[in-house]
């Protein structure tokens, strides 16, 4: 069970990246839109706190990007089962070596999976609202919520896998998921600065990288001296 969770570690990242590469896809009229200092117009529709942070989707002349918010927002639908699949599988394989907090971790990025279909739900009114010339205001304050319930969640299992790591002796690997964490705390402290935040989403692939490297270096490593490394990640956190 445990080498087969490793594998679908590294299968589930292949299926992120393919993911990450089709949604990372420039929109029609995005280079001229003001995405209110975002980089991408995903973000900028999340972190809208007022009418006036969505007018650049707003109206019939943003009707192309308004539809391609609305493509992307179903390829959203499966990607947090790929990326966040690829966290519980890393995580089941670990908590089944011994490693206590892997649990943690996995019951956070499980939490992931579904704040980010929350997340999708209300973004997806919005954009019908706007479709409709609809005022959405009135929404903003629920995906402002499952947005960071969202993040919060993912920074919480950035954290559990850098504990782990640094426990378990491989502290290279802790270093870029525990960089992931602060900077999402960064981000929320600074109510979604978008300078702050466009940092902190940087650090997110190497992060996420961090999972198939790990997986590969546990299904090389000795299985002897792999299980005391685990065994001591899960007594450090005890």
């Amino acid at each position: 069970m445990v080498r087969i969770a490793l594998f679908l570690t590294i299968v589930l990242t292949m299926v992120t990246l393919g993911f990450a590469g089709l949604m990372g896809q420039p929109g029609p009229m995005q280079a001229e839109a003001d995405l209110n200092g975002f980089q991408r117009p995903l973000f900028a529709l999340y972190f809208a706190t007022s009418i006036d942070d969505l007018a650049f989707i707003a109206g019939s002349e943003n009707a192309p990007l308004r539809e391609h918010l609305m493509h992307l927002q179903a390829l959203d639908r499966w990607f947090p089962l790929a990326y966040g699949g690829m966290a519980i599988a890393f995580f089941f394989a670990l908590g089944m070596r011994g490693a206590k907090l892997a649990w943690l971790g996995l019951a956070l990025a499980a939490a992931t999976i579904g704040a980010d279909w929350a997340e999708n739900e209300v973004a997806n009114r919005i954009l019908a609202d706007l479709d409709a010339g609809a005022d959405p205001t009135e929404r903003l304050d629920a995906m402002w919520g499952h947005t960071w319930i969202k993040w919060g969640a993912i920074a919480g299992y950035a954290a559990v896998l850098a504990m782990i790591m640094a426990l378990a002796r491989r502290r290279l690997l802790a270093v870029f998921p525990a960089l992931a964490a602060f900077g999402v705390g960064a981000s929320y402290f600074s109510s979604a600065d978008p300078a702050v935040f466009n940092w902190a989403n940087q650090l997110l692939v190497p992060f996420m990288l961090t999972f198939p490297v790990a997986a590969v270096m546990y299904l090389r490593a000795n299985d002897e001296s792999a299980e005391g490394d685990d065994e001591g990640a899960g007594q450090g956190e005890a």
